[in-house]
């Protein structure tokens, strides 16, 4: 005869346990950390230094205080382009980063790096941060900032 244990526990402590880890790690990918610290970028003015795009040569910006970046809290963009000005939205998800489309003036600047950076920044799609610089990338294109 054969005597069977039953542990009607085990399932409720089982899912319990999957509910726990999958809330403690929100949803990670293979590879990811979860430990990751948030990206630090609101707040901060991030001045443009290079736009680079694969089969180009890179733009060096030689005045980056007029080209600036401001991640505001609530998931506002503000964006100095040379003279223009440009506002718009951001979500910031771990390293990815999507922008809407950015409202911005008209003004004739003369060096057509307003528009390139304009532009650029709706490709956007990872950030990343080392101390005082910050990248954000997207297809063929890397845009470098400091702070």
């Amino acid at each position: 005869m054969h005597s069977r244990t039953s542990f009607p526990a085990a399932p409720r402590v089982a899912a319990l346990t999957f509910a726990l880890v999958g809330t403690l790690l929100g949803g990670l990918g293979c590879g990811e950390s979860p430990t990751a610290p948030t990206i630090p970028v609101q707040g901060v003015t991030w001045k443009l230094e290079a736009i680079e795009r694969t089969g180009s040569a890179a733009v060096t910006i030689s005045n980056p205080e007029v080209y600036t970046l401001v991640f505001e809290a609530g998931g506002r963009l503000n964006v100095r382009a040379d003279c223009n000005t440009c506002n718009g939205r951001y979500t910031l998800n771990g390293r990815s980063l999507s922008t809407s489309q950015l409202a911005c003036t008209r003004a004739f600047c003369g060096t057509g790096i307003d528009v390139a950076f304009a532009s650029a920044l709706g490709e956007a799609q990872t950030v990343t941060v080392n101390g005082a610089k910050l990248l954000i990338q997207g297809p063929g294109l890397t845009l470098r900032f400091r702070s």
